[in-house]
Parts: C-alpha cells; structure tokens; sequence
C-alpha cells in the first residue's frame, strides 16, 4: 500500500499544521540510509536545515506505513529575474528497502503535478544525469551560485514547468543559506 505525504515546512508553532517529529525523523533516517555511509550524515543533516526553513516544500511516499522515500524544494532565487518562482530540488531519497519498487518516480511525479499546481516557473537540481531527465529535466547553461565549480555540466538541470521561462533566467543565483556553502556546488569528486 502507497501513499503521499506533501507538506509545505515552516516548522514554527505558528503553522496550522506543523510536522510531527516522528515524520522529520523519519525523513532523516531515508536520507540517511538512501545517502549511504559516506554522505548519509551529511545529507540528512541539510535534510534537517531545510525543513527548518519557512518556504520548504517537503513530499514523501509511504509504503507499509512508513516514509519510504522524500524529496526537499527550497527557492532558488536568479538576481535578475526575482519575480519568477523557482525551486531547487535536494536531496531526493529512497530507503534502500524500497528502491526499484517506484518509490522514487511517485516522489518525482506528484512533486512536479504539486509544483506546476501552486504556479512554478522551474525547478533545478544538481544530480545524476540518468535519473532527472526521464521526468524531463534537461541540461541547462544557468549559473548554479558557484558556476566556477561546475566540472560536470551535464549534472546541472532544470526542468520548465511554465513555458519560456528557463530561456528568460539570467544572473547570477542564490539557493537558500545552508545550501551556500561552495562544497554543495563542487562536482569535481563526483563520478
């Protein structure tokens, strides 16, 4: 049995409807387990730093009642075009348990449907080049905030949820402030 969570953080007592703690939790353990030994820590804990953010959108799927697999959007912000709405996608996970079980297409088809829905203009994410284009994420020539640091282009995409728009971006980007750091951006030791 499946099943999808969408929540849109902050996470202040102020929100009608904050996240319970044991489903921040359980997002963590997936980007834990999903990142491996290596990153596993490291992800979960900007994981964490993003759903501490007031325009964080968080989506999950459920499988056997429990989280199986999550994806995080945060605003991407391009200088010269402030008024256009784009989000950065990171991390996405599958706990290993449930990936090859299409965990992680349903994540990546209810959170393109649910961002075309709330007027998206376009996503971006830095990721693996095999897994994004098949929702259609294309290569893009964008500037990521640390352009100087992109080895690997063909890593950097974007997908356009309002026609016209990846075209029109330009200048320099600012994603959001845990997301800052240079390291994020280095795509040197990726194979």
């Amino acid at each position: 049995m499946s099943s999808i969570k969408l929540v849109h953080a902050p996470m202040n007592q102020r929100q009608k409807n904050p996240m319970k703690q044991t489903d921040i939790d359980a997002i963590l353990v997936v980007h834990r387990l999903a990142f491996g030994e290596a990153e596993g820590a490291e992800i979960a804990q900007l994981a964490k730093d993003f759903l501490n953010l007031p325009n964080t959108i968080t989506i999950s799927a459920e499988r056997d009642g429990k989280i199986a697999g999550n994806v995080l959007f945060t605003p991407f912000v391009f200088k010269d075009c402030p008024d256009k709405k784009c989000y950065l996608l990171a991390p996405c996970g599958v706990s290993p348990k449930y990936q090859g079980r299409g965990v992680g297409k349903e994540i990546m088809e209810t959170s393109i449907s649910h961002l075309k829905s709330i007027g998206t203009d376009a996503v971006f994410v830095l990721g693996v080049p095999t897994f994004y284009p098949r929702y259609g994420f294309a290569q893009t020539d964008k500037q990521t905030p640390y352009p100087e640091l992109l080895t690997m282009p063909e890593a950097w995409m974007a997908l356009e949820l309002s026609p016209g728009t990846v075209e029109k971006l330009s200048g320099q980007t600012t994603a959001v402030s845990p997301f800052m750091q240079s390291h994020w951006w280095d795509t040197s030791g990726r194979g």
